[in-house]
């Protein structure tokens, strides 16, 4: 067997190749490559192997019966939630479980409010504290949008243009009648079908 050319064969010239679709320069490898040529004798016998085997498919009825079988539970089904009471209150142990955890969140409650009541000092500092700090971000954020809008480069046109009465009433002018035009023009355009269907009935 000569020196094969080109690189090994790839899965997709494997596939050609089972497919009888295996370009010309391609075959020529596999002809000359022996690696290449055990594996796709290799990719035949699979195929081949596979071709032999039996269908098999299921007995009438098959889908109707498993179908039966599933249950879907509904998760937002109303009795669900209703079968909650009766299971803690079915043993003495699902009543004293429940009343514990009632306990726990009426005396969280309890001492939360508590707490409130004693220390509305270090509350209202806490709420100043935050509301300065909210100010303060807010503040940067503002800062940071301005010196931004600053940094673009139509910036200097436009604050030339404001600093101008005569320019900045031209400028406000011409957006008036380009505003005006174009809604016109939408006018014109949502009125021109109805106009047309009118003449249609006549």
């Amino acid at each position: 067997m000569t020196q094969p050319s080109g690189p090994h064969l790839t899965p997709d010239d494997l596939d050609l190749w089972l497919d009888g679709n295996l370009s010309e320069e391609r075959q020529q490898h596999l002809d000359r490559c022996q690696a290449c040529l055990e594996l796709a004798r290799a990719e035949q016998e699979i195929v081949d192997q596979l071709q032999g085997l039996t269908l098999m498919s299921a007995s009438a009825g098959f889908a109707d019966r498993v179908m039966q079988s599933v249950v879907v539970p509904d998760p937002f089904a109303i009795r669900s939630l209703q079968t909650v009471p009766r299971r803690l209150l079915a043993t003495r142990k699902s009543m004293a479980v429940a009343a514990s955890i009632g306990l726990l969140l009426l005396g969280s409650m309890a001492v939360s409010i508590i707490w409130t009541l004693g220390h509305q000092t270090t509350l209202l500092a806490l709420g100043s504290w935050l509301l300065s700090q909210g100010g303060q971000l807010a503040w940067l954020g503002l800062r940071g949008v301005a010196s931004n809008f600053m940094e673009q480069p139509w910036f200097e046109n436009a604050r030339t243009v404001l600093a101008h009465p005569g320019r900045l009433a031209l400028a406000s002018a011409s957006a008036s009648v380009a505003y005006l035009g174009g809604v016109l023009a939408l006018r014109r355009l949502l009125a021109l079908p109805t106009q047309e269907v009118a003449h249609a009935n006549a």
